[in-house]
């Protein structure tokens, strides 16, 4: 059961933590399954996402080096080996949103019986909740028609920070001219730039 923080970050947002996403319509156009979390990989970092009793630059550590953990470095080098199925499951969750966010996934949590990483998609308006500038300002100011970002994160032992690292990885063209009039529609339905407020807290 979903923490009642956790569960205010995706509060008004179409996506849920309490079932995975339909596969259905990726199917129509791709082969790839990737492990949706459904929250999980994100719930023992919540405090550390989006606490409010310390500020984000406590909370969220961006300047580790990624080889200095086999976990975070084998997840990143994992994320670059499959960048084209897994950027084409990006384009799909933003098509399904039809809002600009991002892919987390917790380099220390992987489902019951997966090998894989899972991965959550939030969106801009759920990671306003977390006062990080850098993660809001990627999910604002990417173009989602040609990019998916990626945040790896690894969480402390208390779980009241983690190390976080970011990915952007190149929507495949053969796909985007697939998914053309769907990609016109959304982008078409997206509020104007800078109406993407960033909420800090200091």
């Amino acid at each position: 059961m979903p923490s009642k923080t956790l569960a205010h970050a995706y509060n008004g947002t179409s996506t849920s933590l309490h079932t995975s996403l339909p596969r259905n319509k990726l199917s129509e156009y791709t082969n790839i399954d990737f492990q949706d979390s459904g929250g999980a990989g994100l719930a023992p970092v919540e405090h550390a996402l989006f606490g409010r009793a310390r500020k984000a630059k406590d909370r969220l550590h961006w300047m580790f080096p990624s080889d200095k953990d086999g976990r975070v470095d084998s997840v990143i080098n994992w994320i670059q080996t499959v960048s084209y199925d897994l950027a084409t499951y990006g384009l799909h969750m933003f098509l399904q949103t039809q809002e600009r966010g991002a892919l987390f996934t917790n380099a220390a949590f992987r489902l019951p019986g997966q090998a894989e990483p899972a991965f959550d998609w939030l969106t801009f308006d759920q990671l306003q909740n977390t006062r990080d500038k850098i993660i809001q300002e990627s999910v604002a100011m990417y173009d989602p028609v040609t990019q998916v970002i990626v945040f790896v994160f690894l969480p402390s032992p208390s779980g009241s920070s983690v190390a976080i690292w970011r990915r952007r990885i190149k929507v495949p063209n053969n796909i985007r001219l697939m998914l053309q009039a769907e990609i016109n529609q959304t982008m078409a339905g997206l509020r104007r730039e800078e109406d993407y407020l960033v909420h800090v807290d200091e």
